[in-house]
């Protein structure tokens, strides 16, 4: 009995350290003025859809059609084809896009597999578009998913910008229109980032 309880101490250690090893290392601080809760009025209108294949992705390249000078973009997964393409037509009618992404789509892209070809040439078109990319790795994970729009709408929700997220998984995405003062907030945050991060090259 006292041989098992050691095996089993033992292990729940080795396993505790196995899962805390990889939340150690040091991550980027939040800024003083993203602390705490902020609260603003309710303003403007508010679109919501869901997945799997409830239109999410059209939603957002409806509203990315729509931009009139900025496109501020946060995202987790950044595979989809469409809203990729959709922020490329964007730039070429002269909005601002800019992309902050995790370092996870560019892990191992460099390899021969198809995948990391496929992603190699998706942000090769983005770049050579103008459009820049920067990588997020200040942190475990950079799970923002989030699209700023002119300064004053906001797309945001669980949704990652992938074919997974619209056709395989169960998402929630909500598009905040006309909140300024919420849109800030959000672009505090955008900035913190894009202003601490490189530029990603091809």
């Amino acid at each position: 009995m006292h041989l098992l309880l050691k095996k089993y101490t033992i292990t729940a250690f080795t396993i505790l350290t196995l899962f805390t090893s990889g939340i150690t290392e040091a991550v980027a601080v939040l800024p003083d003025n993203l602390k705490d809760v902020h609260t603003y009025q309710s303003v403007g209108t508010v679109d919501v859809a869901f997945s799997p294949s409830g239109g999410i992705t059209n939603m957002i390249i409806r509203e990315i059609a729509k931009a009139q000078s900025t496109i501020q973009v946060q995202a987790y997964s950044f595979t989809s084809p469409e809203i990729i393409n959709a922020l490329i037509t964007a730039k070429k009618r002269g909005i601002d896009v800019r992309i902050i992404i995790d370092k996870s789509n560019v892990a191992g892209i460099d390899k021969d597999s198809s995948r990391a070809i496929r992603m190699k040439n998706l942000y090769s078109a983005v770049i050579e578009n103008g459009i820049p990319i920067k990588i997020d790795d200040a942190f475990q994970i950079a799970h923002s998913k989030i699209m700023i729009i002119d300064e004053i709408d906001v797309i945001t929700g669980s949704f990652n910008f992938s074919y997974s997220a619209e056709h395989n998984n169960a998402e929630n995405c909500l598009i905040i229109h006309g909140n300024k003062q919420l849109a800030e907030q959000y672009m505090k945050n955008w900035q913190w980032r894009w202003d601490a991060i490189k530029n990603y090259s091809k």
